[in-house]
């Protein structure tokens, strides 16, 4: 027989976990934390970062930008957000530069390139597992991971291409009738490039999640249990960022779109007030985005401090995101 209690639960943390998506994404399409932002940098430039290059973090919005790393790099960073949810974000690249070996037996400039690694973790605990008449009988959690591998090359000093292959796990534990769980495996892909026109101008083109789905069965819940398949929407952006003033603005714009919500302009912008701060803002959905950051030398590994400060709509609690960047 079908348990109504698991069942009533089960619902209950799809919509909890639709929650979650719709506060910070495209509400109630799957795989919205990917579509959340990463780390500080991004987020205090309103998300316009596809034409943006030089960190593990760049890769994540545009695979080809992995070719833009002079250095090897390590991006960390860490959010509490409202309702018991939590983001994650740990983040590796470098650069690939054939040898002088390499270069000879290829009788030419063989392509430079990149690789990246992120991971991404988002969670929702102590969702309350309730009966039909509302009584309170178990606490319950949604855990969402990520691992991304971007490869990119660069075929001139002006043109870039890129793909990030995509691993996505999504698990309920200890759900259903003998702490069964409920869980969820996916693939993707996405591909991208990344051009310079002209002498401080990039523009980018990225399409993200394709083949991303999750395969839902209940079957350990309950008997008759059901499947389900929830597609991953198909996400483009255009972009395009500039560095002016001899190299201290760097202005940056986005455009998001998808067949399943409207298209939305992200904007932003990173001014340095000294040679080791800088300060950031942007425009993200009509909502205001502010943040910070101080570099330092510390054991010859340079380090970056960032803060991003995030509004959100509906009266959300605002968001506050640090992060830690290392290049050597």
């Amino acid at each position: 027989m079908i348990n109504f209690q698991r069942l009533t639960t089960f619902c209950f943390i799809l919509s909890c976990n639709a929650l979650f998506c719709s506060l910070n994404a495209q509400g109630g399409y799957a795989g919205a934390f990917l579509r959340m932002g990463i780390a500080a940098r991004s987020e205090a430039m309103g998300r316009a970062y596809s034409a943006v290059a030089g960190s593990p973090e760049s890769a994540f919005f545009n695979p080809a930008a992995a070719t833009m790393m002079k250095r090897r790099g390590i991006d960390l960073s860490l959010r509490a957000l409202p309702l018991d949810r939590r983001f994650a974000y740990a983040g590796f690249s470098t650069a690939i530069k054939p040898g002088a070996k390499n270069k000879a037996k290829s009788r030419g400039r063989a392509p430079e390139g990149g690789i990246a690694l992120t991971w991404i973790h988002a969670s929702t605990t102590n969702i309350d597992g309730r009966d039909s008449d509302g009584r309170k009988y178990d606490s319950f959690s949604n855990y969402e991971n990520a691992l991304n591998l971007s490869f990119a090359l660069k075929f001139s000093e002006k043109f870039s291409v890129g793909m990030t292959a995509r691993t996505i796990w999504n698990s309920f534990p200890a759900l259903g009738t003998g702490k069964a769980d409920l869980s969820s495996r996916s693939v993707g892909i996405d591909i991208g490039a990344l051009a310079q026109p002209l002498r401080n101008i990039w523009l980018a083109a990225v399409l993200k999640n394709i083949s991303s789905k999750y395969n839902w069965n209940s079957g350990k819940l309950y008997e008759r249990g059901s499947s389900i398949k929830n597609e991953f929407p198909k996400v483009w952006r255009l972009g395009m960022a500039t560095r002016q003033l001899k190299n201290k603005l760097l202005l940056a714009a986005d455009l998001e779109g998808s067949k399943k919500f409207n298209p939305r302009m992200m904007i932003g912008a990173e001014y340095a007030v000294l040679q080791n701060a800088v300060l950031r803002a942007g425009l993200r959905d009509g909502n205001a985005t502010f943040g910070t950051a101080y570099f330092f030398t510390f054991q010859r590994i340079d380090t970056g401090l960032h803060y991003a400060f995030v509004s959100q709509p509906d009266d959300i609690d605002i968001e506050h995101i640090f992060s830690w960047s290392f290049a050597f």
